[in-house]
């Protein structure tokens, strides 16, 4: 039976009508889809700018100002971990220590390896009296993971933590930190290997402070400033052979007057030193009656000027015990007698040294040649200047 012409008609208008509903559902879909792209792009654009405002903000110092933004930000886009650790740090910026700890313990749940977030952590727990937490953050922050430049991320917690340290007087603590950042340290860093070297100054360890100088040096040979500082270590420790190599070295890049004293005054050491190595028994002998010839006539002149100006009877006192020490020991010294006998060099020369204390005390500072026999008491007796 042949379907009737209406029924026809009817089913294809039915089809179209589903068909063009259809399309129509379609175009909402789309039409909704896009808008709701283009809201969570505003969205995230304006959590963008307020973000971005909040970083002007907290490096301006403005770090009450840039919490409100950083919250701004956080009210568009609520989990964004990098949005929410910048405002922890401006939280911990602006002494808010109890918030800023809440959103770091949050952030460190989600990931506890997290080398910023450790770093921060340690700062609250140093700020909130916990040097203990603190000094585990640091441990943990050194060995965490950065999403850049590990490295310098690396050495900068090492670095606070060895100030952190040195702050609460943990000296061997801070030396074996200090340590490991020298061992981290690239060759080629020089500026970084000077850094060390104070460091090492710092926790009293002139010997490889020496060393990271040096290591300085080799990136830059002619650089004054670290010639200058390698040389006053050696100085201050002793090793007045290596400090007249670096003074000399600095003086002809940097002629300055205070190079040229010290390298002036390191000579007069090595010039005059009778214990320096690979002397023969001559040299040594000249050295030593030259230097007590030296002493005797520091000490006549301060006798004659520094007691009579002197208020204090002790003052008076302490010279004629060394002098008529010296008197006494006049009567055994002389050229022959010292080339003779070691021990009576030492004695000289430890005369010479009390005579450089006294004299310093009484009558001023010791100048020139002085001040070198004063250095070489030092030496002699093992005690750095």
């Amino acid at each position: 039976m042949t379907p009737e012409p209406q029924h026809i008609v009817s089913r294809y208008l039915q089809q179209r009508v589903l068909l063009l509903s259809l399309i129509l559902l379609a175009l909402l879909f789309v039409v909704t889809a896009a808008l709701a792209r283009a809201y969570h792009a505003r969205e995230d654009a304006l959590a963008k700018d307020w973000a971005d405002k909040g970083n002007s903000d907290l490096t301006a110092n403005k770090p009450a100002m840039a919490c409100d933004d950083y919250r701004n930000s956080l009210s568009y886009v609520p989990d964004n971990p990098n949005v929410q650790l910048h405002l922890a740090e401006a939280l911990l910026a602006d002494g808010r220590l109890t918030e800023a700890r809440s959103y770091l313990a949050n952030l460190w749940d989600r990931a506890p390896g997290s080398g910023e977030v450790n770093l921060d952590l340690a700062h609250v727990s140093m700020r909130m009296g916990d040097p203990e937490q603190a000094i585990r953050y640091f441990r943990s922050a050194i060995l965490g993971s950065w999403e850049a430049d590990s490295s310098r991320q690396r050495r900068k917690a090492r670095l606070q933590l060895s100030e952190f340290l040195l702050d609460n007087r943990r000296t061997n603590d801070a030396q074996a930190v200090i340590a490991g950042i020298a061992a981290d340290t690239p060759p080629e860093n020089g500026s970084a290997h000077e850094e060390n070297g104070h460091l090492f100054l710092r926790v009293g360890d002139p010997v490889k402070a020496l060393a990271e100088f040096e290591a300085a040096l080799q990136t830059d040979p002619q650089n004054s400033e670290w010639l200058a500082e390698a040389a006053q270590v050696a100085f201050e420790n002793g090793n007045y052979s290596v400090a007249e190599n670096y003074f000399s070295r600095a003086v002809r890049e940097n002629p300055t007057d205070d190079l040229h004293a010290s390298l002036a005054l390191v000579r007069d050491v090595l010039r005059n030193d009778p214990f320096l190595s690979g002397l023969s028994e001559e040299e040594q002998t000249r050295r030593s009656w030259n230097d007590f010839q030296l002493g005797l006539d520091r000490l006549k002149k301060c006798t004659s000027t520094g007691a009579s100006s002197s208020s204090s009877n002790n003052a008076s006192s302490t010279l004629d015990t060394l002098n008529t020490d010296a008197q006494d020991l006049q009567k055994r010294v002389n050229l022959s007698a010292l080339g003779m006998n070691p021990d009576l060099r030492n004695e000289a020369m430890q005369l010479v040294s009390r005579i450089e204390d006294v004299t310093s005390q009484i009558c001023g500072p010791a100048t020139d040649i002085d001040q070198a026999l004063k250095l070489l008491k030092k030496q002699q007796e093992g005690i750095h200047p």
